[in-house]
């Protein structure tokens, strides 16, 4: 079923079962890739059940993929490689944020005019994550304490799924020096380049 079935199936869903939840439209940006999100994109929201706002439909795909291990294999991945650089499809990474600026400096990696050179701390695990509100019944309620330490194990291990890479940040109000024409208050910009 692909994204655009799914919104038209669940808004179908929604009507039928009296859910009052605002569900907004699945909208992509032309010419971008698509949501790198659980569901494509799509809103939990479009799963609500008995007005849990998609929230039982979110942990049950949360605790599936705890469940996978991919995530434990970035962990492990990380905690085998040796000190130092780490290299990755999106470049070299570092565990710190220290570490990634003195590669930044060791390498003069220079910043345009009005623009900046720094760390950014990236998740390098290509999964969706999740994060369960502290005013969750799942936290107070005994009979799911299973769950709760996996999900909390798998919150806090996020972080750990991040490392710094060396980005070179460009003044947005000087976007039309690299993009003749292009303003960034503009549609068009948000269109061509997703900012």
């Amino acid at each position: 079923m692909g994204r655009v079935e799914m919104v038209e199936d669940n808004a179908t869903e929604n009507t039928e079962t009296g859910s009052s939840a605002y569900v907004p439209s699945l909208q992509l940006t032309k010419g971008q890739p698509s949501p790198f999100a659980a569901n494509g994109g799509l809103s939990y929201m479009s799963f609500d059940h008995n007005g849990d706002a998609g929230t039982a439909a979110a942990m049950k795909a949360a605790l599936t993929q705890i469940s996978s291990g991919e995530g434990q294999a970035v962990l492990d991945m990380l905690d085998r490689a040796p000190v130092g650089p780490i290299e990755t499809k999106w470049g070299t990474g570092f565990r710190t944020y220290e570490e990634c600026l003195e590669y930044i400096k060791a390498n003069d990696i220079k910043a345009p005019e009005g623009g900046l050179a720094l760390p950014l701390h990236y998740t390098i695990n290509e999964q969706p994550s999740y994060s369960i509100v502290t005013s969750n019944a799942l936290w107070r309620d005994p009979s799911r304490e299973a769950e709760a330490q996996v999900l909390r194990k798998d919150e806090e291990d996020n972080m750990r799924r991040c490392l710094y890479f060396p980005q070179v940040m460009r003044d947005a109000r000087r976007i039309e020096e690299y993009y003749p024409g292009l303003s960034p208050n503009s549609p068009e910009c948000m269109d061509r380049l997703g900012v």
